[in-house]
């Protein structure tokens, strides 16, 4: 009996040229036959086909999705720097909370999954360990507009996938906008010192580990979900830095302890129970039991980072780039 070949699933990102859209679409290029989108920044990855959009055009957004029937739409636009959220929020929500509508409502018309990715930071910091079936009470302007993204996608769904991350690391096809991994690695080479912050906890997960899940989630048809992601333990900017560096080996007395103030709101509700240091820790029972694995401790995860690097220079697969978190 012959055998044919399966037809590959198809895979639209709004955002393509976002860290996260660009190292997604790289690993998942392979399985899929993968689409992006952007805006202001075309990037080119092989095997992607690229294409400009602005999510904020309703018509556009639908136009796309009907004409490339995707499999599933991933929503990888946002603006997740959690000063410039602050200072501004009209920008912020437009790309948080606003163009999430369009693509998810577009993913919903034309029968696509919809993927969004969320963030620790919607929750106040207090120093429990938090559920998926927790209510957000985000101390932060960031967290305000994922949360609405969050509540929106959950009334308005009926085939969607949310990934509430920690902290992700790894590489950009932006070279043009250092992160902070990088801008630890340019003092660590200058020999200049950088002061790092003591004062906010969360996890940290390579993008690599994190594509896997996205993968494993499409694979497994899973739908309606809400799925943490977090590494099994929590570092500040200081401990992330250090451990970093010292498995890179860089010189880790560049270091040097502070407090970058976390740039809160005015929800006294949210900012009840906490104190001084905050804690955004995310309880990852559901993630192990539906896709299988045990989440990796942060060190572990710098670990696989640094391996996909020497394995990304030896085989010259991918282009030099920043490091940005989400």
């Amino acid at each position: 009996m012959l055998k044919y070949p399966m037809t590959k699933k198809t895979v639209m990102i709004f955002g393509v040229s976002s860290f996260m859209g660009s190292n997604l679409a790289d690993q998942l290029k392979d399985k899929y036959r993968v689409i992006g989108t952007y805006f202001t920044n075309p990037v080119e990855i092989p095997g992607v086909l690229s294409l400009k959009c602005d999510v904020h055009s309703k018509e556009l957004v639908q136009k796309l999705v009907l004409l490339f029937k995707p499999d599933v739409c991933i929503y990888a636009v946002g603006l997740t720097d959690l000063r410039a959220c602050q200072e501004f929020p009209k920008v912020a929500d437009a790309l948080n909370t606003a163009g999430v509508f369009n693509v998810a409502m577009a993913s919903e018309r034309y029968h696509a999954k919809f993927i969004y990715f969320s963030t620790c930071y919607i929750f106040s910091g207090e120093d429990i360990i938090f559920r998926e079936n927790e209510t957000p009470t985000p101390s932060s302007v960031y967290g305000n507009t994922v949360a609405a993204a969050e509540f929106f996608i959950q009334r308005s769904c009926l085939n969607y996938i949310i990934y509430r991350c920690c902290p992700i690391f790894g590489r950009s096809y932006n070279c043009r906008d250092l992160k902070w991994t990088e801008i630890i690695e340019k003092h660590e080479f200058q020999g200049k010192k950088i002061i790092c912050d003591t004062k906010v906890y969360t996890g940290f997960i390579d993008v690599c580990s994190l594509a896997e899940y996205v993968d494993k989630g499409i694979e497994l048809d899973v739908t309606n979900k809400l799925i943490q992601v977090s590494s099994s333990d929590l570092m500040n900017r200081y401990e992330f830095a250090k451990t970093y560096l010292e498995i890179f080996g860089g010189n880790t007395g560049i270091l040097s302890k502070g407090d970058w103030e976390f740039p809160r709101t005015e929800n006294q509700i949210a900012l009840q129970g906490v104190g001084d240091e905050l804690k955004f820790s995310m309880d990852v029972f559901n993630i192990q039991k539906e896709f299988n694995v045990t989440m990796p401790t942060i060190e572990q995860s710098v670990e696989r980072y640094k391996k996909s690097l020497e394995g990304s220079i030896k085989t010259n697969k991918r282009s030099s780039g920043g490091v940005q978190f989400i």
